[in-house]
């Protein structure tokens, strides 16, 4: 054998080595069963991060079926990671409650479901764990609004599971055509407004911030600055949220009922009779509508006066990792897989709550709904509700000016300044 073939030969042998070292290198961290392609984004994300040994989960969920969803992704994990997760049936309102003397003791959820408005607190109790999971490419496949409602002072937290906003639902029978702008409803109310016989052509509840803020935020009004995260900067009575609310105020004349007389049972009871056409709510109304037998429909909130799309508050649903868990990286990987998108496209099927991953937009499930379509499109035009703690000071001196407006004629900018120095006092009180 001549030299430079035996040289030749080395080589070759030296290069195929190290072509399989490579190959195995990238597959070393995917799970056996684990697929290539989109789903394989999964796993790409989380090179490095394998369960400890041993690792076994607690995770809490909201009873219905939500916790069915995360029941059925739980056995899928524990066959693709080998460990096993316990699934607990928890209020999502009360778990960062529950964790804060739960999680200390040790027997709290690894993984924790709650809404993502409650996250301010438990940051500032230390019971979150970072998301340093997903990196840029993962947090591009979500809405912005999802990330930005599950982030803190500009840290990710959370793994979003859902988002929720509201929209218009019109009856098909009464509007033949979904009104693109409120003008058009306007002139609907004109012709089919009969105050005596209790009809109305369009309904909201008007004395709750959180469906009255579209109108303040559509005319770029805000409750806290800094993506309400600065609770120095009350943009309430700014002067964009007073142009806001005294459009607000003008649609008395299509609504001509007092704030008492009007909440969620009252529209949607007045919108399943056919006295409504056309009422602002949330997909969970969607169930009670279809059960009704409604021909009904929903699109996006019509275009305000100035052209602009009203901003409605938005809720993230989100998974979270106890910071006091034994086993980190096993709770980051279960969080993060059960919002892949093969799981989140389950989730939707088995609960119908809005998906926040973009990337589940282009599924049949989801591209042959037009209602949820709808809500998905009126979720980029919302600001998810501000997480910090001092926002649970805003809704009673909101709503009472709401109300002032609304039902006394007040003048918007005095009401809202008098909210404003409700909230500040206290902040104060409670410092």
């Amino acid at each position: 054998m001549s030299k430079r073939f035996l040289i030749s030969t080395l080589m070759a042998a030296l290069f195929s080595m190290l072509l399989l070292t490579a190959c195995g290198s990238q597959d070393m961290n995917l799970p056996a069963t684990q697929e290539q392609g989109n789903e394989g984004q999964h796993s790409a994300t989380q090179r490095g991060l394998q369960p400890e040994q041993g690792a076994e989960l607690l995770v809490w969920e909201s009873k219905g079926p939500e916790l069915d969803f995360l029941k059925a992704v739980a056995a899928s994990f524990e066959q693709e990671y080998g460990v096993k997760v316990k699934v607990e049936a928890v209020p999502s309102i009360d778990s960062v409650t529950k964790l804060t003397t739960d999680g200390p003791a040790g027997i709290g959820a690894d993984v924790f479901s709650a809404p993502h408005d409650h996250l301010g607190n438990a940051v500032i109790a230390g019971l979150v764990l970072q998301n340093d999971v997903f990196d840029e490419h993962a947090k591009n496949e979500f809405m912005s609004s999802a990330i930005e409602g599950v982030s803190y002072e500009g840290v990710l937290y959370g793994f979003p599971t859902a988002i929720d906003t509201y929209a218009l639902y019109y009856n098909k029978k009464l509007l033949k055509k979904a009104p693109a702008t409120y003008d058009e409803l306007i002139q609907f109310a004109e012709t089919y407004n009969d105050p005596k016989n209790k009809k109305y052509a369009f309904m909201w509840n008007v004395g709750q911030l959180y469906q009255s803020y579209s109108f303040l935020a559509g005319y770029g009004g805000y409750v806290f600055g800094n993506g309400g995260t600065d609770a120095n900067d009350i943009g309430l009575n700014s002067e964009k949220s007073v142009a806001g609310a005294k459009y607000l105020q003008s649609l008395k004349k299509i609504l001509p009922i007092n704030i008492n007389d009007i909440n969620d049972n009252i529209i949607t009871g007045f919108f399943v009779e056919g006295k409504t056409a056309a009422v602002i709510n949330g997909p969970w109304l969607m169930t009670d509508l279809t059960n009704a037998n409604m021909d009904y429909g929903v699109v996006p909130l019509p275009l305000l006066p100035n052209g602009e799309h009203p901003n409605s508050m938005s809720g993230i649903r989100a998974l979270y990792v106890n910071s006091y868990t034994e086993y980190p990286a096993a709770a980051k990987l279960f969080a993060s897989y059960a919002t892949t998108k093969k799981n989140g496209t389950k989730r939707f099927e088995m609960t119908t709550q809005l998906p926040p991953r973009k990337d589940i937009m282009d599924e049949p499930i989801i591209a042959e709904d037009a209602n949820a379509l709808a809500f998905l499109e009126q979720a980029k035009h919302s600001t998810p509700m501000p997480s910090i703690p001092e926002m649970g000071n805003v809704w009673v001196p909101a709503g009472a000016a709401l109300a002032a407006m609304w039902n006394d004629n007040q003048e918007p900018s005095v009401v809202l300044n008098k909210a404003v120095e409700q909230i500040k006092t206290a902040m104060q009180t409670k410092k």
